[in-house]
């Protein structure tokens, strides 16, 4: 049976995962591969203002609800809807076993939209 909360989540969202490869020279590059895709809702919770390499950013937080059985994983990069959100932190509410909520920051530079 699918619960109430599932029937909200409205999009479906690639999730990537960092490997590491050697560069063939003694060290290492990292790179995402593919971990699958999740069907899940997305809302944004707060934004902030700051200075990085004389830029303006601003970092958006967001929280990504999904089923409580998906593979994500703090680290791993969520993109959609032409996106991407770096994942901070993952909780299961009251322990329930019914979804997740994920944690995850988007960098937006001065003149994106």
């Amino acid at each position: 049976m699918m619960s109430l909360i599932a029937t909200l989540f409205n999009h479906t969202f690639a999730i990537t995962r960092k490997t590491r490869a050697s560069d063939g020279q003694g060290g290492w590059t990292q790179t995402y591969g593919s971990v699958g895709n999740v069907t899940g809702r997305m809302r944004p919770a707060t934004a902030t203002e700051k200075e990085s390499a004389a830029q303006r950013q601003a970092e958006i937080s967001h929280v990504l609800y999904t089923a409580v059985d998906e593979n994500i994983a703090r680290g791993d990069r969520v993109a959609g809807e032409g996106r991407t959100w770096d994942v901070t932190a993952i909780r299961e509410p009251s322990l329930a076993g019914h979804h997740l909520e994920i944690e995850a920051v988007e960098l937006q530079r001065e003149g994106q939209p």
